[in-house]
C-alpha cells in the first residue's frame, strides 16, 4: 500500500503558492508599475506619483503650480495622465489629484465655487455657471481657469504660492428615482 505523505505535500503547495505571489509581485512591481510612474512623472506638471494596487487600483498625481502644467491647462494635463494609466491599467482606476490648496483656497471652493459648480451641473447652465466662477474669482482676487469636456469640469484656482485643481464629474444623467 502506498501511503501520501501529507506534509511534505503540504510543504511543497506553500513553496509554490509564496513562488507564484512573488513573481506575480515582482513582474507588477517592474513591468508595469515602475515604468507607470516613470512616464507619468515626465507629464508636464507632475511632480509626484504614487500607486496603490487594489481593487481599483489608485495613482495620487501631485501636480505643480499652472505654470508647470501642460500648457498651463488642467485638463490636457489631465488628458495625458488619463491616456498613460488607461495604456497600463485599463480602466478600473481611481486617480487622485494633489496641489497646494492649504490657506484660504479650500474654504473658498467648498464655501461658494462648488455651490456655483453643482448648481450649474444640476441647471445644466453651463454658461451661468463659467460667469458665476469667473466673477467670484475676480471678487476674491484668485487667478482661474475652468473647462469642461464630455466627462469632467476642470478648475484651477490660485491665490499667491496656493493652487488648487479639481476634476468634477458630470452628475449621473440617467433617468429614474434615486432613493
Amino acid at each position: 500500500m502506498s501511503r501520501i505523505r501529507i506534509v511534505p505535500i503540504f510543504v511543497t503547495a506553500l513553496l509554490m503558492l509564496a513562488l507564484l505571489i512573488g513573481g506575480w509581485q515582482a513582474y507588477q512591481h517592474y513591468n508595469l508599475l515602475n515604468p507607470l510612474k516613470q512616464s507619468l512623472q515626465s507629464v508636464a506638471g507632475v511632480e509626484k506619483v504614487d500607486i496603490t494596487t487594489g481593487s481599483p487600483d489608485v495613482v495620487v498625481i501631485q501636480l505643480g503650480p499652472f505654470q508647470t502644467l501642460k500648457d498651463g491647462d488642467l485638463q490636457m494635463t489631465y488628458d495625458a495622465i488619463s491616456d498613460e494609466i488607461e495604456h497600463k491599467l485599463g480602466t478600473n482606476v481611481s486617480v487622485r489629484i494633489g496641489d497646494a490648496h492649504e490657506g484660504p483656497l479650500t474654504q473658498l471652493f467648498e464655501g461658494a465655487f462648488e455651490l456655483y459648480i453643482q448648481q450649474g451641473i444640476a441647471k445644466e447652465d453651463y454658461t451661468q455657471m463659467a460667469s458665476d466662477v469667473a466673477r467670484l474669482a475676480k471678487s476674491n482676487h484668485v487667478a482661474y481657469r475652468l473647462t469642461m469636456d464630455n466627462s469632467f469640469i476642470y478648475l484651477q484656482l490660485q491665490k499667491g504660492p496656493y493652487y488648487l485643481y479639481r476634476v468634477i464629474p458630470y452628475a449621473s444623467r440617467a433617468g429614474g428615482a434615486t432613493a
